[in-house]
């Protein structure tokens, strides 16, 4: 959003303060960051809260986000709808059939499909609504958007076709077209009017300044929390759920627990992290828990640690996941440790920044590697270079905000495919239409 505003236009956003406590609900009248309008729900959203309480915030986020597109909505030319969860996607709906506004509908989770993997969504009525809801989003979207490429197949065979197959590139950029960006490849299938539906895969992003390998605040925290040069600090962040295997991670912490090199930091929180409050995982020569931090303090802890750890269930549908802090990590030029297979692998071997364990006891397998990590330091150093430079040259935020805008200002409004020109709330020009329906700016040619 920072980046699309730097390029001149106007964007809200409209969330909840569930994973970030500096946001504060302030009513009708958005926060400004960075240019930016943020409107903020007062509703309560933790990672911890049971299936119930999840559903009852859902709903009463939707219900906020779908009164601000009723009362707002016809102002915008495009909006985003961010999925999970899955009721994102009826403001979107909503505003595409009331103000004939297109949206981009963003798959950053397989909703439902997750959570009925997650064993999360049980009830078979629930099931077929949410299935229900997601053939609609998928159906009206005017583009969608995933996160990985194995969440792009997933998602083009819902619609009925696949793509031509999904590789890693020479450089490990995955798709390219000649000038370097992304591109849709493959049929698509057809909508009215002729159009064809854009499956576009923009991962994850990493944020090369924020998360700059820094050796004086590397230093600093680590002196901060006792932590030899000697030994190797393993982070594990972010949600501890059902979907984050924190049986794995608890296993791995055991079998590493007598091995004074190795020093391992939580931070986050979630239904499942007691698996770090007992036994020998809870030994204090071994961990420190820093519970729920701001991001800026995350990645204090990513920028001095010395392995990130990343870990999904086994079930074959995580396989796709995204997850940010393997992002930050890279940028950070930390290597990564998996727990499991990941679509991210291909990048992982070719820039030799990261281990997956693959085997049937992956606690184990990951102390394993965090053994033969702490002693080897050229090693760790070669790998952490190799995931900056992964960062630098595939993941690197501008390339991809350009390439999500390209996406932004093609889709298209009305029934025929005319552009709907005017100004957005931020009263600033979206720009002009060429003969095709597809936005410019003025002055700049088509295409």
């Amino acid at each position: 959003a920072r980046r699309f505003v730097r390029a001149g236009h106007a964007v809200d956003v409209v969330c909840c303060a569930g994973y970030d406590d500096s946001l504060r609900p302030a009513g009708r009248a958005p926060l400004m960051v960075d240019g930016v309008r943020v409107f903020v729900s007062g509703t309560a959203y933790r990672p911890q809260m049971g299936f119930a309480r999840r559903v009852v915030s859902f709903l009463r986020f939707m219900a906020a986000a779908l009164w601000f597109v009723l009362r707002r909505g016809r102002g915008y030319d495009v909006v985003i709808a961010s999925s999970g969860p899955l009721t994102l996607a009826v403001p979107a709906l909503v505003g595409r059939w009331l103000w004939r506004v297109p949206y981009v509908f963003e798959a950053i989770d397989v909703w439902p499909d997750s959570a009925i993997a997650a064993g999360v969504l049980k009830n078979p009525v629930l099931k077929w609504l949410s299935f229900r809801l997601e053939a609609l989003a998928y159906r009206y979207a005017a583009a969608i958007v995933t996160c990985s490429t194995g969440m792009t197949e997933r998602v083009e065979e819902k619609l009925g076709f696949r793509s031509e197959e999904l590789g890693v590139g020479e450089e490990g950029g995955g798709r390219r077209e000649e000038g370097g960006g992304r591109r849709e490849e493959g049929g698509g299938r057809r909508e009215e009017g002729g159009g064809r539906k854009a499956v576009v895969t923009i991962s994850n992003c990493c944020d090369l300044e924020m998360c700059a390998p820094d050796e004086a605040v590397r230093r600093a925290v680590r002196l901060k929390y006792g932590v030899r040069e000697d030994q190797t600090v393993v982070l594990y962040s972010g949600a501890m759920g059902r979907s984050n295997a924190m049986a794995d991670v608890a296993g791995a912490v055991a079998a590493t627990a007598d091995d004074e090199r190795i020093v391992w930091w939580f931070a986050g929180d979630g239904p499942e992290r007691g698996y770090c409050d007992h036994g020998v995982v809870a030994m204090a020569s071994v961990k420190r828990y820093f519970g729920r931090l701001a991001k800026e303090e995350v990645v204090a802890l990513v920028r001095a640690a010395d392995v990130n750890v990343v870990t999904f269930r086994h079930e074959p549908l995580f396989f796709e996941n995204s997850p940010n802090k393997f992002f930050d990590g890279i940028a950070a030029g930390v290597p990564a440790l998996f727990n499991r297979s990941t679509w991210l692998e291909p990048w992982l071997k070719a820039y030799d920044c990261g281990i997956v364990c693959k085997g049937e006891r992956p606690g184990e397998e990951m102390a394993a590697a965090l053994r033969a990590l702490a002693g080897d330091p050229a090693r760790r150093r070669r790998m952490g270079l190799g995931a900056r430079r992964l960062a630098e040259e595939v993941f690197d935020r501008d390339k991809l905000a350009a390439a999500y805008l390209a996406v932004l200002l093609r889709p298209r409004s009305g029934r025929n495919g005319e552009c709907k020109n005017g100004r957005g709330v931020g009263e600033r020009v979206r720009g002009a239409c060429d003969g095709e329906g597809a936005r410019r700016w003025p002055g700049e040619p088509p295409g």
